[in-house]
């Protein structure tokens, strides 16, 4: 099976936001709160759960590109993901499918 150089930058992509993503994570987990105010904690935590939802679809595109790849194999099912970041905010994502489950 010969691997498209397309679908090998596609799921390089995906994996440097991913690694990104969790730097960022990192970053503002490590956050000392005592010097914060009750404001910038709120903000942080909010950053952080935004923060996780984008891994989280990260993690989901990077998967399907690597089954393009031929490097990992399908999952048994493929469906849409709810996410709620905020108490006010609900948003439902349908990752991107590999070709084999097209």
């Amino acid at each position: 099976m010969t691997v498209d150089i397309k679908d090998l930058e596609r799921l390089q992509s995906h994996v440097k936001n991913l690694i990104a993503y969790r730097k960022r994570q990192d970053a503002l987990a490590g956050k000392d709160y005592s010097g914060m105010s009750p404001k910038q904690v709120q903000k942080n935590g909010a950053d952080l759960s935004w923060l996780g939802m984008d891994i989280e679809k990260a993690k989901h595109e990077a998967h399907a590109a690597a089954v393009d790849c031929g490097i990992a194999s399908p999952r048994a099912e493929y469906g849409s993901i709810d996410f709620r970041p905020s108490a006010f905010h609900h948003y439902r994502h349908t990752p991107t499918l590999p070709r084999c489950r097209q």
